[in-house]
């Protein structure tokens, strides 16, 4: 099957360009750039979805944000309301639509998808919350439509695909280092579901951290549990009532950080005292745990401006923004971990 790379490649011009050419963008392209495309297009035999359904799509000034999890996780988590509102906040700005589409439980990631890109609900989507074989970014990757990942895809070829993300691993490693640095030997990682590509990626850091001290990974001392504080407060009063040394614990999720706060509480165990604990920090209420609580800032609502910046971008037909990028941000440290910066 010809695909728009392949168009792009034979006549020697971005694919940006070639989504110009078949969207009749015409004021995007020069005349002699468009004979070329349209030459080429003619040549392989190529017709666009729009094409053969004999369709003209109007500019919209709308997107369409994908989530592969319940509209329930989507308004019940911290990151994910933080990074709708840096979303939100950026489309009232550009005046631009939104559409969210989000599966009817979670870990979907194709549900429904194929349908809503044929339905051409918008210009451009906001893919959310990356999954191990996420089947989202091959349907987007062989098409016309701009796209950009909140999240840095785990593939060996990102070429044509826009994402925006912090450097998990590199921070989660500098802030399990703090812990190392500060004497901690036994150090349990709490990470929610292995399909989504961010607790693989702050399990790396993790590791290049342990890798780096040179302190082995204990057995046991590497836990996925679900997104709950419930459920992290059991799993933790577990690990801290077993026979396993534990002294530190970093997680993945501020929910989990909550619950591991929570079983120290009802178990006589003080933080950072006996137990210190880093997080990825999700939202302003990690100031106000108890005790406050640190780790890396996710930036959550930086994350949803940038991504969205890009999108309208790629919509515009921009060509030198097709890459990765990164969103600077922080360690905080505060009482959790034993010090306060």
């Amino acid at each position: 099957m010809v695909t728009i790379d392949e168009i792009a490649r034979r006549a020697g011009v971005s694919k940006s360009t070639v989504s110009n050419v078949l969207n009749n963008r015409d004021d995007r392209v020069s005349p002699e750039t468009k004979s070329k495309v349209v030459q080429v297009i003619e040549e392989v035999g190529y017709r666009s979805r729009k094409a053969k359904k004999g369709l003209v799509v109007p500019k919209t000034g709308t997107v369409t944000v994908l989530f592969p999890h319940s509209m329930e996780r989507l308004l019940g988590f911290p990151l994910f309301r933080e990074m709708m509102q840096g979303v939100a906040e950026t489309s009232k700005r550009l005046n631009y639509q939104l559409i969210t589409i989000s599966a009817g439980q979670d870990f979907h990631p194709t549900l429904l998808y194929e349908d809503v890109a044929n339905a051409q609900l918008g210009e451009g989507f906001l893919v959310m919350e990356l999954l191990k074989r996420d089947g989202r970014l091959k349907r987007f990757a062989r098409g016309i439509e701009p796209f950009v990942c909140l999240g840095k895809p785990e593939v060996q070829d990102n070429r044509g695909v826009s994402w925006v993300f912090i450097d998990l691993a590199a921070m989660v490693e500098k802030a399990v280092l703090r812990l190392i640095e500060a004497g901690h030997r036994h150090v349990a990682f709490l990470a929610t579901e292995e399909r989504r590509i961010t607790a693989l990626q702050a399990f790396r850091g993790f590791e290049r951290a342990l890798e780096k001290s040179r302190v082995p990974l204990k057995e046991g001392l590497r836990l996925n549990i679900a997104p709950d504080t419930y459920q992290a407060k059991l799993t933790v009063q577990e690990l801290l009532g077993g026979r396993k040394k534990v002294t530190a614990l970093f997680t993945e999720s501020q929910v989990l950080a909550e619950g591991a706060l929570q079983a120290a509480r009802e178990a006589g165990i003080h933080v950072p005292q006996d137990l210190a604990v880093m997080s990825m920090l999700e939202n302003q209420d990690s100031a106000r745990t108890d005790p406050p609580l640190s780790g890396v800032d996710w930036k959550a609502r930086e994350l949803g401006r940038h991504a969205l910046e890009l999108l309208v971008k790629l919509v515009g037909g921009a060509e030198d923004d097709v890459a990765g990028r990164v969103v600077p941000t922080e360690i905080v440290v505060r009482e959790s971990c034993g010090t306060k910066e």
